[in-house]
């Protein structure tokens, strides 16, 4: 299987680098000097309306921020609107005389941010560099990636831990680093100042993502994906293809039911691809319905910023036919012929397998066929090839081989 490994460029550097070179002297606050590397995002932010300092006029940037404080600046910044109605969260320990009650609220009807085993929020409780990670990725739908042991250079943070994989998606797309080259500081606790930047800097540069959710009755779901090259002549399944990044996003059990999966969407360069989502759904087995989509996955350049648009192709792509062959023997041509006698090729291309004796042919139109297999050592081998067009949301033709009897 070919893997196509994606290369993103580094958008934004370590924290203790400035965000851009814009001018920092529009200071809004006395303890926020020019010279600290989070000058640019705190006054820029302050010009915005989206942070404020205390009364006595201080921003205090050293503090560690809160989570009712992180939860009223990422509301500004997603341009939500929680004064207008949100749904009471049920958090015991945040009432609605709370002055950032609606912001909390809002965050957890966007599942953004959540509460304690307990029942509590915790709106006071300072906020760690790995939860913040976390809350910016869910924030801003940051593609998710999956990450080989190699791509992680800090010892405190694990992948499949909680937060690790998020922190890896920041550190990836060049939002943060750690706070030395070997370590993140996951627990470690985020200041007002450093939260400031990391908020700032994912909204410049986060890519927009795309999402495509599961059909049907979400309960049993299972969804899965298949991505493969633009080039009309292969059929080739590689994990991540060279247009888009495709992740996906489980969903999670509420009073109401599961919520359901998803498919994440990243553009990654302009161009073509192709996709086809299939799943099925339904607990017991003569009840399991299937479902599939197929797409041609558009990726343009819009005002700067890449966007996915999706489209439903009617064609259907070749697809492989597989002839299997015993042990030992080897192909030297495949004769391809009509049952009714017409010849398609009487030297028709196939392909190996690495792990198999086994070869395969493409076809691209239905009918019924006979593959004539000639062997190396002299020996023919007929198999009977029934390809039937699929269902219009499948990319493939749907093929049924038999090997004949009087194959000699």
């Amino acid at each position: 299987m070919k893997k196509i490994w994606i290369a993103f460029s580094t958008v934004a550097l370590a924290l203790s680098l400035p965000l851009t070179s814009m001018a920092t002297s529009n200071q809004k606050f006395t303890d926020v000097p020019e010279t600290k590397h989070f000058a640019e995002a705190v006054n820029e932010l302050a010009e915005r309306h989206i942070i404020t300092g205390y009364a006595d006029g201080l921003f205090k940037p050293g503090n560690p921020i809160t989570r009712g404080q992180a939860a009223a600046i990422i509301v500004k910044l997603l341009k939500e609107n929680p004064d207008y109605y949100v749904q009471d969260p049920g958090f015991k320990d945040v009432s609605k005389a709370n002055g950032y009650y609606n912001s909390i609220a809002k965050l957890a009807e966007l599942e953004i941010m959540s509460g304690y085993a307990n029942g509590n929020f915790g709106p006071n409780d300072p906020v760690t560099r790995g939860q913040l990670a976390s809350i910016l990725v869910k924030a801003y739908d940051l593609p998710r990636f999956d990450f080989i042991s190699k791509e992680n250079p800090f010892r405190d943070v694990k992948s499949t831990n909680s937060h690790g994989a998020n922190v890896l998606i920041l550190y990836k797309l060049g939002i943060t680093s750690g706070v030395t080259p070997e370590r993140f500081g996951i627990n470690e606790f985020v200041t007002r100042g450093q939260a400031s930047k990391l908020m700032l800097t994912t909204e410049r540069v986060y890519p927009d993502t795309y999402s495509i959710k599961t059909q049907g009755d979400k309960s049993g779901m299972m969804m899965r994906f298949s991505e493969i090259m633009a080039d009309e002549d292969t059929d080739e399944f590689i994990p991540n293809s060279e247009i888009y990044h495709a992740a996906i996003i489980k969903g999670r059990q509420t009073p109401a039911g599961y919520t359901g999966d998803r498919l994440q969407l990243t553009p990654l360069k302009e161009g073509r691809g192709t996709l086809q989502v299939g799943g099925n759904y339904g607990m017991e087995a003569q009840n399991i319905k299937r479902y599939y989509n197929k797409y041609y996955v558009d990726v343009k350049k819009v005002n700067g910023r890449l966007k996915i648009e999706l489209q439903h192709p009617s064609e259907i792509l070749k697809t492989r036919a597989r002839l299997k062959m015993a042990a030992g023997e080897k192909v030297e041509s495949i004769h391809f012929a009509q049952t009714d006698g017409v010849v398609i090729s009487d030297n028709m291309a196939f392909e190996g397998y690495t792990d198999s004796p086994d070869v395969f042919i493409r076809v691209n139109r239905h009918g019924n066929y006979i593959a004539t297999v000639r062997l190396t050592n002299g020996k023919e081998v007929r198999y009977a090839v029934d390809v039937k067009a699929p269902t219009k949301h499948k990319l493939y033709y749907e093929i049924e081989i038999t090997k004949m009897k009087n194959s000699k």
